[in-house]
């Protein structure tokens, strides 16, 4: 017999045993189960009926011709959207016959047939919308003069966004599993509305703790050192330059390692002054290029200082124009830009810009988005103040440019449009992202019925939207502008720019440039789907500065003649037709030396 204190503490021992035993049994139950369902669970018919649906949508076709990767992001991805809505539809569909009391029954006979039919019929959808993929991806290699990709370019794509819609499934009932092993283990312990509550709640955790892991502790960190490894390499086919009048060169106050390795390319980069006196036909000056890069020990300001301070020893503010760039992510310029102003203005300039960070451009819009707005306003402040401390018969003509994210940052400069066209004496802004403020507000005053693609702003007086070198002299229907008044500013975009149009609300809305369907470079036959024309935009993006100039987000040979334009060297409308004819060979003159001294993508 056991004492009163014994006995209590013998049921007690046993009690917690009993619980510790039932708690392993619901575990292990529970974590059977959930290996059934993340494995062994057959297909949910409406899931598998909504995935083949999105399946066939996602074949369609969008802006510029899919790789094979490009294939497997777009079909796994509009596969698990198709699923979760299929499973959603189904249930909605069952609650609803239930409260009207509706129920359908299949003899046994018919119901194999129907499932044959329907099986036939899955595969012949299928197989149709596939062929009809490859041939539109066809026309749109033609249409950004690409050859078109092989058969098999295709096919492995296709197998590949199956297996990845196959691996989501998987993971997602993997999540569904944990979330029934918290309701086993609270279940004995608390009511049963807490349980569901508190389970969904721990689930989410358990999923952003181990999403934190992979995607910031593994993948964002991989790519911060990779891209900080970049910026450090210094390639031996970029030789330091031996011009004074360039950053990182004799007399330079900034040294060359310190200029990260887009900026290294962008000073040893260029024509020189004997290429560019052959060129135009007249004696040229060597131009001048300054850049300056942000480092661990260095701020933004400091960068900025530092970028003045050798306008200062170059003699910058003694030339004829004086052009600021606000670059990308990683502080890369485009040549083709640069060696533009320099050609047209006989060597007569200075180009300056500043390295606000060293990532990727969507790495940057991702965690710092801030600091490209930072750089274009610091810089343009900082040489507004050193202006005006100068007489004003000897101030360089200011100019501002920037492509995609610098075109972002280099806006930002600027509270509004007037204060951009009382500020500057022109501006270039190329393969601008449409969540830009400025140009949201320029978009929101367009002329009615202008394309989305090339919107009219104030007829064209100031402001002027090109897809291509003809938009600088009449509108994308062919229409006349109001006579061109200076300062002159150029947005360029080209219609299969998928920079240009990522939006997030194409998850949901329909966008105006779409539902026009009228870019000279975008097949007809591409249309707005939800989830799934987001994520076909997205897949185009990193390619996108691959395809060949003048289509995707690749602006080569026309910022010749709107640089030309901009700084009224253009002469449209003007002279003898002889005198036009001169012009066009003097610009393309002009763009024969710029592609002789860049590398080709």
């Amino acid at each position: 017999m056991r004492s009163g204190p014994a006995r209590s503490l013998f049921s007690m021992t046993r009690l917690a045993g009993g619980a510790r035993a039932m708690l392993r049994s619901a575990i292990r139950g529970t974590g059977q189960r959930a290996r059934r369902v993340a494995v062994a669970a057959p297909l949910d018919t409406g899931g598998f009926l909504g995935a083949s649906v999105a399946a066939w949508i996602s074949t369609s076709p969008s802006l510029l011709p899919r790789t094979w990767w490009m294939w497997g992001v777009n079909i796994g991805l509009s596969e698990v959207y198709g699923y979760a809505s299929g499973v959603l539809a189904r249930k909605l569909v069952r609650r609803i016959a239930s409260e009207i009391g509706l129920q359908v029954q299949i003899a046994p006979d018919h119901r194999v047939r129907a499932r044959w039919a329907g099986a036939a019929a899955l595969v012949g959808i299928s197989s149709y919308s596939w062929v009809r993929g490859v041939r539109r991806q066809r026309e749109i290699s033609h249409r950004v003069q690409q050859e078109p990709k092989s058969l098999a370019t295709h096919v492995v794509g296709s197998a590949a966004g199956l297996g990845a819609s196959l691996g989501a499934l998987v993971l997602a009932r993997s999540v569904i599993a944990t979330a029934h092993l918290y309701r086993a283990m609270l279940r004995p312990y608390l009511p049963p509305r807490t349980v569901r509550v508190l389970s969904l709640l721990l689930t989410a955790a358990t999923v952003a703790v181990v999403t934190d892991r992979l995607l910031r502790g593994r993948v964002l960190e991989n790519m911060l050192e990779r891209a900080e490894a970049a910026n450090l390499l210094i390639s031996p086919d970029v030789p330091r330059p031996t011009s004074p009048l360039r950053s990182g060169g004799p007399q330079s106050l900034e040294t060359w390692q310190s200029l990260g390795a887009p900026g290294r390319k962008i000073v040893s980069g260029g024509a020189d002054r004997r290429l560019i006196t052959r060129t135009v036909g007249r004696e040229a000056l060597e131009p001048i290029r300054v850049y300056a890069a942000k480092s661990a020990s260095r701020s933004l300001e400091d960068t900025t200082a530092a970028l003045i301070a050798e306008l200062d020893r170059t003699g910058a503010w003694d030339r004829e124009v004086l052009v600021l760039f606000t670059g990308t992510g990683t502080g890369w310029l485009q040549e083709w830009s640069l060696s533009a102003i320099e050609f047209l203005t006989a060597g007569n300039c200075a180009t300056a810009s500043i390295q606000y960070s060293f990532y990727p451009s969507p790495l940057t819009y991702l965690v710092d988005r801030r600091s490209p707005q930072r750089a274009g306003r610091l810089l343009l402040d900082a040489v507004r103040r050193r202006l005006a401390e100068l007489p004003a018969d000897r101030r360089p003509a200011l100019y501002v440019a920037g492509e995609s994210l610098g075109s972002y940052g280099g806006q930002a400069a600027f509270r509004d449009v007037p204060e951009m066209l009382s500020t500057i004496d022109g501006a270039v802004w190329t393969g601008t992202p449409s969540i830009t403020p400025l140009w949201q507000q320029l978009t929101a005053h367009s002329r009615p019925g202008s394309p989305a693609v090339a919107p009219i702003i104030d007829s064209g007086r100031n402001i002027r939207v090109v897809t291509r070198p003809r938009d600088l002299v009449r509108n994308y229907w062919g229409g006349l502008y109001a006579p061109w008044e200076h300062p002159r500013v150029v947005y360029a975009q080209h219609p299969s720019d998928p920079v240009v149009w990522m939006d997030l609300s194409l998850l949901w809305r329909e966008p105006a440039w779409l539902r026009e369907r009228v870019g000279h470079d975008v097949t007809p036959a591409m249309r707005w789907f939800p989830w799934i024309t987001f994520w076909q935009i997205a897949a185009d993006m990193p390619l996108s500065i691959k395809v060949r100039g003048g289509h995707g987000h690749s602006y080569h040979e026309e910022m010749v003649p709107i640089w030309a334009a901009v700084l009224g060297q253009d002469g449209a409308g003007a002279g003898t037709e002889a005198q036009q004819m001169a012009q066009r060979r003097w610009l393309r003159a002009i763009v024969d030396a710029i592609r002789e001294i860049t590398p080709q993508p």
